[in-house]
């Protein structure tokens, strides 16, 4: 219970004996009531055990217990009451209601062990000053690992929701509530609270009767809920507020309600999360109309549906992914050779905390300062600055509506404009030395502790390991932040630095910061690889052979990418209407370049099985709407809506204009319903 009597539900309560060297007995997960089983080996007197409280969606924070007493009537019943804080989390903050990452309608998750990828090899345990030096505690500029306003970090060719991306992933496939960053974990007796597959569970948790809350009960089952955005926080802006899609599903406190509480931390990855979303139900759509043949035989359109993204989501990270952030020679070797250090075929995956504690922690470096969110409110901060916080990124609210993020300006849609992100170095942001959380607010001290409370090895015993040349530091330069903080602290001849810091150094010095060196390629792509590979559901061991991406590609891209998946997200045809072909006139690549400058055109077909008619629906034309005639639409049959003047057919529609209306260079065309919700949406390229 909080202070005010109120349960608190999915936190993780870690038992100790009293009076003893601190023996864990065991750790156990509240349920919606806050209430939970003690149930230890050999049992155990609760008068005799002291309780630790974690906030797995406060990052695994420790919430004091402040009062413990025995109900009334209740003889074997203990009640704790804690310090239950707001606590920010990784540019968010506590998810209250929708903390359930370890608990279902159904019961608790299975957990998932972690393990050492390099047993035998010593911990990297240099002292806390050292550590807290090199990852600028006090959150000072200047600090070691902060990138110096006046010598900024290059920019990457990877597009900037990469970065996301890759956090979108490890909230996929991890989730620690239980380590403890003060003090040394065995990582054999840590659970990971995420099923270690590419499986989407943070979307769709374990199914649909296990988190009912997911889905649309009231209108298609088939579909998952989503919300719509709030009013801007700005006077002057505008957006899609009251919009269909535009942002989560959330309670009336404005809580996400979501497969995992974390996909909300800021509103970048919490509108990556709905572009998922929203790819599920353009899925389902799809399958009920031109897609069904995509069907297999004995699946229901819903299980068809989550099985093609998931396909999807894991091509992705194999064939788009991985190579933009990985030594292509790692990859090849990998694809030739086989695994070589990660999970032998046969055995049961697990993340290796070199993994998830240090290795796939090189986002961060990507991570930009700001995110240019869409054309009307240019790049916004991630994190609150200043006093008055202004327009910010912050998660764990109601998304305004002037800042619908638009992914073609994250993600490369054809036409190669797009924010990159940073090149991968062993430089932070300087706003991630300052995050809105208790206790340490600098990411690299995060970071950096808690690879030393898992044990994790140095990065050049790693290397050696592998049978890599190990990298000395002073390799990384005199200057480099490893060789200043050692050299302050008397140790300017140690070779060894941490595994976090050695993969971004490495990087920059083998890649240039564009892409992870060896030892980070290998450990990353092995485990990313390795579990798709383990996972007997997913594409390489369910798909017909040579099976590619079935879903159609809305992008001119060379193979399909995580463009393709939010930009067919975001063409949502509810109704089974769908553009079928743009046409910006002469002068333009898109279409048929002949004629007249009015020559511009939009074809509309009907995908679905049912007459759609078409009384009150709008068609917008790069920001400039017209109607379209009261007329019926078969199905598979056509209508060309002409920008020019014209004489109207059963299968033409001219809207008169004077003037041509279609960006040579590419734009968006959206057509909208009767109630205002979009129909479906395409981008083309010129």
């Amino acid at each position: 219970m909080d202070g005010d009597d109120r349960p608190l539900a999915g936190r993780v309560v870690v038992g100790e004996r009293r009076g003893g060297d601190g023996d864990r007995i065991g750790y156990w997960t509240t349920g919606d009531d806050g209430e939970f089983v003690l149930d230890a080996d050999g049992g155990v007197d609760v008068d005799d055990v002291s309780f630790t409280v974690r906030n797995p969606a406060g990052g695994g924070d420790t919430e004091p217990v402040r009062g413990r007493d025995r109900p009334e009537g209740g003889e074997t019943t203990l009640r704790l009451t804690v310090n239950a804080h707001s606590v920010a989390i990784h540019g968010g903050t506590e998810h209250r209601g929708m903390n359930d990452a370890a608990c279902t309608a159904a019961g608790p998750v299975r957990s998932h062990r972690f393990h050492t990828q390099f047993p035998g090899l010593d911990p990297y345990d240099r002292d806390e000053d050292l550590l807290r030096t090199l990852g600028g505690a006090d959150g000072e500029a200047g600090a070691p690992m902060m990138e110096s306003p006046d010598d900024p970090v290059g920019d990457a060719d990877t597009p900037a929701g990469y970065g996301i991306f890759g956090q979108f992933v490890d909230h996929d496939i991890t989730f620690d509530p239980t380590s403890d960053i003060d003090r040394r974990n065995d990582p054999a007796a840590l659970r990971n609270f995420r099923t270690p597959a590419l499986d989407l569970d943070s979307l769709y948790r374990t199914n649909a009767e296990a988190a009912p809350f997911l889905y649309d009960h009231e209108t298609d089952e088939r579909k998952l809920l989503t919300g719509e955005t709030a009013a801007p926080d700005a006077e002057d802006g505008g957006g899609l507020s009251g919009l269909p899609g535009t942002d989560l599903q959330r309670n009336d406190q404005g809580v996400a309600l979501i497969g995992d509480p974390r996909n909300d931390e800021n509103v970048v990855v919490s509108q990556l999360q709905l572009a998922f979303v929203n790819f599920h139900n353009r899925v389902v759509d799809h399958l009920r109309g031109p897609g069904s043949d995509l069907i297999e035989e004995g699946e229901s359109v819903l299980e068809a549906g989550q099985r093609l993204v998931r396909w999807h989501y894991q091509w992705v990270v194999r064939h788009d992914f991985l190579p933009r952030i990985c030594d292509r020679y790692v990859l090849d070797d990998i694809e030739e050779r086989g695994r070589q250090h990660f999970v032998p075929p046969g055995r049961t995956p697990a993340i290796p905390v070199e993994f998830g504690g240090a290795a796939y922690r090189f986002g961060h470096s990507m991570i930009r300062h700001a995110y240019d969110v869409n054309d009307e409110v240019g790049e916004v901060p991630l994190f609150p600055t200043g006093a008055g916080g202004g327009r910010n990124l912050r998660g764990g609210r109601p998304v305004s509506s002037d800042l619908v993020v638009d992914w073609s300006r994250l993600l490369d849609t054809g036409d190669g404009d797009y924010q990159p992100a940073r090149k991968t170095e062993p430089l932070l942001a300087p706003t991630l030395f300052d995050l809105p959380i208790s206790g340490d607010t600098s990411l690299a001290v995060r970071n950096l502790r808690r690879a030393k409370a898992l044990g994790i090895p140095s990065g050049q015993d790693v290397a050696a390991r592998m049978g890599y040349d190990p990298i000395r530091n002073e390799a990384f330069g005199e200057d480099s932040p490893i060789m200043k903080v050692l050299r302050a602290h008397g140790r300017g001849a140690d070779p060894d630095s941490p595994l976090w810091y050695y993969v971004l150094a490495e990087a920059e010095y083998q890649q240039d910061g564009e892409r992870l060196g060896a030892v980070g390629s290998r450990i990353v792509a092995e485990t990313l690889i390795g579990l798709i590979e383990a996972d007997e559901t997913a594409y390489p061991n369910a798909a017909p052979d040579d099976w590619e991406p079935s879903l159609p590609q809305p992008t001119p891209t060379e193979g399909y990418t995580l463009a393709d998946i939010t930009e067919f997200a975001a063409e949502a045809n509810p109704d089974g209407l769908v553009i079928d072909a743009v046409d910006a006139g002469p002068g333009s690549d898109v279409g048929d370049a002949a004629g007249d400058v009015l020559d511009e055109s939009v074809t509309l077909r009907n995908a679905a099985d049912d007459p759609i008619d078409l009384t009150g629906y709008v068609i917008d034309l790069d920001g400039q709407r017209g109607d379209l005639p009261g007329a019926t639409l078969g199905p598979d049959e056509t209508l060309t809506v002409h920008v020019g003047a014209g004489t109207d057919t059963s299968t033409d529609h001219y809207l008169g204009r004077g003037a041509p209306v279609l960006d040579d260079e590419g734009e968006v065309v959206a057509v909208y319903g009767p109630d205002g919700e979009r129909s479906t949406r395409r981008r083309y390229v010129g």
